[in-house]
């Protein structure tokens, strides 16, 4: 191409020269990617290379590409789209874009595309994505997309549906959602009025899709504009735009008509209620939320949720309560800060799940008493379930997690009500005789309830996990019945993995949680006793998930007895001999995760001196440790050990751990830990000529 060069840019030079050779295809496509990733950063390099000598190889890239066979088809294709992608780090910087422009070598590269073709195939797509984000990070590449049109181009794809595919649509929206905050961003939003008027006029196109309401495709088409409108409309949600947005969006192109009309089509297809109720809460949270006290907002919510006619269709909008938190916490000061607004829509989340507990018939416990809004008694999904249907276990498993995903921006006061409902709850079913019953029915009631406590674990640990715990009665009021309760449960073996597992991590997050000084269980040794107990058994499970699981619940056990209160559980350990059947997990579990696991938990035993002289000391452990380091063929083992190790010399007597490999003429250990530099050679010195002298 050029010389007089750089030896860096001929290199590259090269490297760009030998991809427009004849029948060239390189089979590691990762390598043109690591190409790319080092240039990224390589401004310097780049702007050593002429443009004209860009310029030369765009133009033979396209030439190539022109006149592809199908025999170099594929290769050509790989080349097409790394050009696109090398064109976009050319971009980056306006006064690049500028010289792309006027040389004419950016148009050239777009217009070769064609949606019909180019675009089925999933790396030039990609690679056009890429540049046009590019193009979208400074004011000028912006600009130029607007003058261009180049946005028609990932509608006409949507539209045409030309490349079905997940992928195409997920980009596809967000870019154009990405565009459009651009433009307010970079004060252009003007630019992007032929936008919009495009968008909303395929989103008022709906006499077509009613009269061929039997041609699903376009449905999906049309749904995938919808998604498009509701991304672009989130992300002003609590921004300094909102009201430009209401003015220049909202209000300009009548979004009232476009709810009107996806509501028609409703009709027709159920297909769209999801977006549909999602793009009328972002309507009623721009609009209405700013200007109206916190009963109407809430009767308002409410009555989208009398929408749905079957309990299939609720299942599809059943997350529009934790929607409406979160767009609160963005957007509305006043409603953000309400602790009533949220725990409203919280018990409005949790109906499905207080449903399914009407049917639990407990032997020792009436009937759980849930919970209502105090403003609006929502009969709907009520309704819908007078009689068992099999839709609810999973309406209710996927509320749970509708919950899990908003935990983090809970207020206190909220995370208070889903502990003590999720304890009530449990404590009503894990106390009654009739789970623990040897033959359950598949069908029946409590089998199906036990697939919904598992994503009640998960909730339940979420939110202790984010919950302050400032008091020490409350911690305890509602940490000993977790303990209670779950004791017997868990001991029932047969459930399934999952199950277990969630419930083991509760219960570990739970004694995590527990804040220094706080552990009061002096009055209930029982309920721990049965709980260790309970974990030894474990740790004798067939599934290893099981006693990796148990393993982490001894290890949370372990770290809770540090605190200043934590006699009591190194009471426990030392009289359920816990540490030696962790050690024993160590020599001889199969799995060598669950023995990483253990050397884990006896990382934290070896800090703690009551267990370590009362139980550790005196046990082959460190010789064991120092003996697998010989030998033991998993990584992960031997960097748990050198962990172990480094504990014991930090938490104890390092002169003692010395004189016990010397007694036992274990100089191979010795000379193991001043090989590693675990520990300082001068104390090995100082001890041994001690041991001389004394001698």
């Amino acid at each position: 191409m050029s010389s007089n060069l750089p030896p860096t840019v001929e290199k590259l030079l090269t490297a760009l020269d030998c991809m427009l050779v004849d029948g060239f295809d390189i089979q590691d496509k990762t390598l043109l990617e690591k190409l790319l990733t080092s240039l990224q950063d390589a401004d310097d390099l780049l702007k050593s290379v002429p443009i004209n000598t860009h310029c030369k190889w765009f133009a033979s890239v396209l030439n190539l590409y022109r006149n592809k066979t199908p025999v170099s088809r594929n290769a050509l294709i790989h080349l097409y789209a790394f050009s696109l992608k090398y064109l976009a780090i050319l971009v980056k910087h306006a006064d690049g874009l500028v010289t792309l422009i006027e040389t004419g070598t950016l148009q050239s590269m777009i217009n070769q595309l064609d949606v019909g073709s180019d675009l089925k195939e999933s790396s030039i797509f990609n690679a056009y994505m890429s540049l046009l984000q590019t193009l979208n990070t400074h004011k000028q590449g912006l600009e130029y997309v607007f003058q261009e049109g180049l946005w028609k181009m990932i509608l006409f794809a949507i539209r045409g549906l030309i490349v079905p595919a997940k992928y195409v649509e997920i980009q596809s929206s967000q870019y154009i959602a990405d565009l459009i905050y651009k433009s307010f961003d970079y004060e252009m939003a003007h630019y992007c009025e032929p936008l919009l008027k495009e968008l909303f006029y395929s989103l008022n196109s709906t006499d077509e899709l009613i009269t061929n309401h039997q041609d699903i495709k376009h449905f999906f088409a049309y749904n995938v504009y919808v998604k498009t409108l509701i991304l672009s409309l989130e992300k002003f949600i609590g921004t300094k735009y909102e009201s430009d947005v209401v003015q220049n969006i909202i209000n300009k192109f009548s979004l009232s008509d476009v709810l009107e009309n996806i509501q028609r089509l409703l009709n027709v297809n159920s297909i769209l209620l999801k977006n549909y109720m999602t793009l009328h809460l972002i309507f009623d949270c721009l609009t209405v939320w700013h200007h109206s006290d916190l009963e109407y907002v809430l009767k308002l919510i409410f009555s989208h949720m009398n929408m749905p006619k079957n309990i299939h269709s609720y299942k599809q909008i059943n997350n529009l309560y934790t929607q409406a938190i979160k767009y609160a916490n963005i957007s509305n000061a006043q409603l953000g800060t309400n602790t009533i607004f949220e725990k409203e829509l919280i018990i409005g989340q949790l109906i499905p799940l207080n449903k399914c507990t009407d049917w639990l018939q407990c032997s020792k416990y009436e009937k759980l008493k849930y919970d209502r809004s105090c403003i609006i008694e929502s009969k709907y999904i009520l309704n819908y379930c007078n009689n068992y249907d099999y839709m609810l276990n999973e309406v209710a498993i996927s509320s749970i997690l509708n919950i899990v995903d908003i935990v983090h921006v809970l207020k206190q006061v909220t995370l208070d009500y889903l502990i003590i409902f999720f304890s009530t709850l449990t404590e009503q079913f894990l106390n009654s005789d009739n789970w623990l019953e040897e033959h359950q029915d598949q069908n029946s009631i409590y089998y199906k309830f036990l697939e919904i406590l598992s994503c009640i674990f998960i909730c339940w640990a979420k939110v202790i996990e984010c919950k302050s715990f400032t008091e020490i009665t409350t911690q305890n009021v509602l940490f000993l019945p977790l303990v209670q309760s779950h004791s017997q449960f868990f001991h029932k073996s047969c459930h399934n993995s999952t199950l277990l597992q969630n419930g083991l991590k509760l219960i570990s997050t739970a004694l995590n949680k527990m804040s220094k000084g706080n552990v009061l269980c002096t009055d209930n040794l029982a309920d721990f006793s049965t709980l260790c107990t309970t974990l030894n058994n474990l740790l004798l499970d067939t599934r290893p998930e099981i006693r990796d699981s148990c393993l982490q619940c001894i290890r949370s056990i372990v770290n809770a007895s540090k605190h200043s209160s934590g006699n009591c559980f190194i009471k426990l350990i030392l009289e359920k001999n816990m540490s030696t059947i962790v050690i024993n997990t160590l020599k001889h579990d199969s799995d060598p995760f669950v023995r990483s696991k253990a050397l884990e938990c006896l990382e934290e035993m070896v800090s703690v001196s009551d267990i370590w002289e009362m139980s550790l000391k005196d046990s082959d452990l460190l010789t064991h440790c120092l003996n697998l380091m010989q030998c033991e063929s998993e990584g992960i083992i031997r960097r748990q050990i050198v962990k172990l190790i480094t504990a014991l010399f930090v938490n104890n007597e390092l002169r003692y751990v010395i004189l016990y490999l010397y007694n036992r003429n274990n100089l191979f250990s010795a000379y193991y830990i001043l090989k590693n530099k675990i520990i300082d050679y001068r104390i090995v010195y100082s001890i041994i000529n001690d041991k001389i002298n004394a001698g």
